[in-house]
């Protein structure tokens, strides 16, 4: 059989049973001899630290369209330019060249610079975007206001994994977000989803405390 746990009143010294309030034999209070419990602030529903989840730019194959457009392009014109032209020069064959190889050298150049120029970074609480190359402008994107996230991608784009997230937004400086030809779309916006839900369960708990 358990034996009883026992205590001594703080007055009188009496024997007392443990936990009792008050002394049965000179009726002192007890409650002073119970040490307050230090208030410890909850933790449980507190925000992390932050810490980068995903790291993003703009990816060349995401152009993958202009580059069949501008092989189609130069097919065309190395057929007319060997059918048609029948005595052929340098200065000419200069010509078609230029004129062939030009749009793909002026994609070309316009993929790098966006991808030199567009950077992109997720966190647990925050996504953030840095565009410009000598002039840079820096934004920033609470997850808890994202209300939602869609990825765009053409035929050629699925194909190679690539593709633009649209997230949309109550913030007034930025309600449309266009993540632009970045690797693997997909993935990128289900793990913003996920984010935003965690962010949002850590401040509805936060608010019942």
């Amino acid at each position: 059989m358990e034996q009883e746990q026992r205590t001594t009143c703080r007055q009188c010294s009496a024997e007392l049973a443990a936990g009792s309030a008050f002394c049965n034999r000179c009726g002192a209070s007890q409650e002073g001899e119970r040490p307050a419990k230090a208030f410890a602030p909850p933790t449980a529903g507190a925000l992390p630290p932050e810490e980068t989840l995903w790291k993003g730019r703009y990816a060349l194959r995401a152009a993958a369209h202009h580059w069949l457009l501008c092989a189609l392009w130069i097919l065309v014109v190395l057929t007319v330019y060997l059918s048609i032209v029948e005595v052929r020069s340098a200065l000419g064959s200069g010509l078609v060249t230029l004129l062939g190889v030009g749009p793909a050298l002026w994609f070309l150049a316009l993929a790098l610079l966006q991808k030199l120029t567009q950077r992109y970074r997720l966190t647990n609480q925050r996504l953030f975007t840095e565009r410009g190359l000598l002039r840079r402008q820096h934004d920033e994107l609470e997850l808890i206001r994202i209300d939602d996230v869609a990825v765009r991608q053409n035929l050629l784009q699925r194909l190679f994994d690539v593709g633009t997230v649209t997230v949309l937004s109550t913030d007034s400086s930025s309600p449309r977000l266009e993540i632009e030809g970045i690797e693997h779309p997909l993935a990128v916006k289900e793990q913003i989803r996920a984010q935003v839900r965690a962010r949002r369960a850590r401040t509805t708990y936060l608010e019942t405390l």
